[in-house]
């Protein structure tokens, strides 16, 4: 018969051993794992964000269910402490807030399409997902909230029965009455420890995006790549601008740069001289930025002109800043379905204006993403395209995909959850935009 303590220990052993399959899988967000301490509890899981409190008896429960049921609900409680759900309120009742956590939390961890994980996503998770996106609502706590303030009693068991993963009764450790019996002393230590942990979790967060490049960067690096959906989110929405950022390169470029000017002479000449200053600013200074880019737009059947407008316009409002473009910028711009319909070559902003007032959807047949892969490889080879780093393909993701990653970074864009019909290979960055026709959000 094994013991209380024996199996602890073998609780233990799995939950290392889910850390190390979800650490695989997700590696950029390694460092998240190593902030909770675990502990054990006889009440329901759940994590205050410092530690994670694990009930042995449901996790071995969940361990006999599956690894990836174990696994869901590990990731679930790092998003809670990255997304410092239990330091956040908001003015409703407690169980509206929490039930708007969970909800935003499953929402992401959906969108990252885990491997082994459930996908598509189960008919009942996709019917809510579909039932908000169409009230207008983005999925952040804050929204998902007032929204939960104007559903049935019924509708909010439900979404807890779907979406309720753990106890949050963790996240108030301390009632108000507790507090006040502290010494002051001990009431200093326990707010050392909450902001302690706040700045670990900040510190991750903020990292994850240096952690995804460095990770694309790594030969043969692919597990985890369809995280830049979720980490990068903040209140705002989805930062496009700092997706497309990651695709910059390095180039001097001609420009006065203050950073290196050399005060001391300055001031040398001010003092020893009537009529002469003494200024040496470099006239190049090296910038981050894009340069040559390729956007390839899928013209099949279910690609409208209105949706692949929508598209070039949102992208065109990153493009058109002029800190994000070298003064001599390519972008080219190719229409494909099964075939290349068209391929312009864009060189500043009037061009790019004429193109999207004139533009026609050519194709609409069926989709073959090879073709566009094909051109691009022809162009680098003939050196037409000299300093490409990315490829965006904006598509409802249905088609044949090439069977071997190029050697320069590809996106696959959609435009919302809705109009997404297939998955990328593990080789490509994706990324949707939550963008509604018709609602303009």
């Amino acid at each position: 018969m094994i013991t209380g303590e024996d199996r602890q220990t073998l609780a233990g052993e799995v939950l290392k051993l889910a850390q190390l399959h979800l650490q695989k899988r997700l590696p950029v967000f390694g460092a998240a794992f190593l902030i909770p301490e675990v502990k054990w509890t006889e009440k329901t899981t759940g994590t205050d964000a410092e530690m994670i409190y694990w009930n042995t008896d449901e996790l071995l429960a969940l361990f006999r269910k599956g690894m990836a049921e174990l696994e869901r609900k590990y990731l679930h409680l790092i998003l809670h402490g990255m997304y410092l759900h239990r330091f956040r309120k908001y003015d409703c009742p407690e169980r509206i807030w929490w039930l708007a956590c969970d909800l935003a939390t499953e929402y992401r961890i959906d969108r990252m399409h885990v491997p082994g994980f459930d996908w598509p996503i189960p008919a009942e998770r996709s019917r809510y997902y579909r039932k908000i996106k169409e009230s207008g609502v983005v999925f952040y706590e804050r929204t998902l909230t007032e929204w939960l303030l104007r559903v049935t009693e019924s509708e909010l068991q439900e979404l807890e029965r779907l979406f309720r993963k753990d106890n949050h009764e963790w996240w108030k450790k301390e009632t108000v009455s507790e507090w006040r019996k502290m010494e002051r002393q001990e009431r200093a230590e326990e707010l050392r420890k909450l902001s302690d942990a706040v700045h670990r979790w900040r510190t991750v967060f903020e990292q994850l995006e240096i952690r995804q490049e460095e990770h694309r960067r790594q030969a043969g690096g692919s597990a985890g790549s369809q995280t830049e959906q979720i980490v990068i989110q903040k209140e705002q929405g989805y930062d496009y601008r700092r997706f497309l950022k990651q695709f910059a390169v390095r180039q001097e470029e001609l420009s006065v740069d203050m950073d290196s000017f050399d005060y001391i002479p300055y001031d040398y000449s001010r003092r020893m001289y009537e009529r002469l200053v003494l200024l040496e600013p470099l006239e190049y200074r090296e910038r981050k930025k894009l340069q040559e880019f390729v956007i390839a737009i899928d013209t099949s059947g279910s690609c409208s002109g209105e949706i692949v407008r929508r598209f070039l316009t949102e992208t065109w409002e990153i493009f058109q800043e002029r800190d994000n473009f070298f003064q001599s910028m390519r972008i080219h711009l190719i229409q494909c379905d099964c075939l290349v319909q068209e391929h312009v070559c864009v060189t500043c902003e009037e061009e790019w204006k004429n193109y999207l007032e004139h533009m026609t959807v050519k194709g609409h047949g069926d989709t073959d993403f090879t073709p566009v892969f094909r051109l691009v490889d022809k162009m680098m080879q003939e050196k037409e395209v000299k300093n490409l780093k990315g490829l965006l393909y904006f598509t409802d993701g249905d088609g044949i995909y090439p069977d071997h990653r190029p050697e320069y970074d590809t996106a696959f864009v959609f435009l919302n959850e809705e109009l997404r019909k297939g998955r990328a290979p593990d080789w490509a960055l994706t990324l949707t935009l939550d963008i509604e026709l018709g609602t303009g959000k």
